[in-house]
């Protein structure tokens, strides 16, 4: 009987230099189709001191109105994140690539929605906030906070719980060998930052709370095996 072309294929690929050579090769696979964004963390040069500049979302945008985020967003097709969060900052607020001093990748918040979002700390060029150029449609407006309040500043922590459900149609009995799984419940981070009348929290609260522990020279908490447990 003629040998089909995957059968061929597969004849091939259990060669060890050939598997050698195709793993060489490739690029690190991100796990379930992640969806990429980038963010910067502008650290602005100011007489008085560095200060974070955070914006306010636009109110009438279908996700998350009026909080409040860094500057950032979606990767595109063929970006690198870092170009990414250069390219989101001009477009939002007007800072040219030029005006920052990007730095190395501080840390990635990876979310329950499937999501990863990298976040980059850069030195804004001082006098650059005044010449901001403001997308209305998508920043309703900015403020900074001092760098030194920040780092004063002890943030409330609370937990959101995530509970993993399998559908309906699991096949436990093929996988478990019973009816059931006992599926991971998760806590999520959700640190609050009261500074100034300002309240920064959720995703941009947990990068706020990675910055000051890198300048205080701490290791990040993030989650411990303590905070994750099996359902009952």
């Amino acid at each position: 009987m003629k040998e089909t072309c995957d059968e061929i294929y597969n004849e091939e690929l259990m060669d060890e230099g050939l598997v050698r050579e195709r793993l060489h090769a490739v690029s690190p696979v991100t796990e379930n189709n992640f969806r990429h964004y980038a963010v910067l963390i502008p650290l602005l040069r100011t007489p008085e001191g560095l200060r974070v500049l955070y914006e306010v979302r636009a109110s009438d945008l279908d996700r998350q109105p009026g909080e409040i985020c860094f500057p950032g967003g979606m990767v595109e097709e063929g970006e690198s994140w870092a170009d990414c969060a250069l390219r989101e900052t001009e477009e939002e607020i007007g800072i040219p690539a030029e005006d920052i001093e990007l730095l190395d990748e501080l840390t990635t918040i990876y979310g329950v929605g499937r999501f990863a979002m990298h976040c980059y700390p850069g030195f804004v060029r001082e006098g650059a906030e005044e010449r901001l150029d403001i997308s209305r449609a998508e920043v309703d407006r900015v403020f900074t906070l001092s760098l030194e309040d920040l780092l004063a500043a002890e943030p409330e922590l609370y937990w959101t719980e995530n509970i993993q459900e399998g559908p309906e149609d699991f096949p436990y009995d093929r996988v478990t060998g019973a009816g059931s799984y006992p599926w991971a419940r998760f806590n999520s981070p959700v640190p609050v930052y009261d500074v100034d009348g300002w309240a920064v929290w959720g995703l941009t609260g947990r990068v706020t709370k990675v910055l000051m522990e890198a300048l205080k020279g701490e290791a990040p908490e993030g989650n411990t095996p303590a905070q994750e447990e099996r359902k009952k």
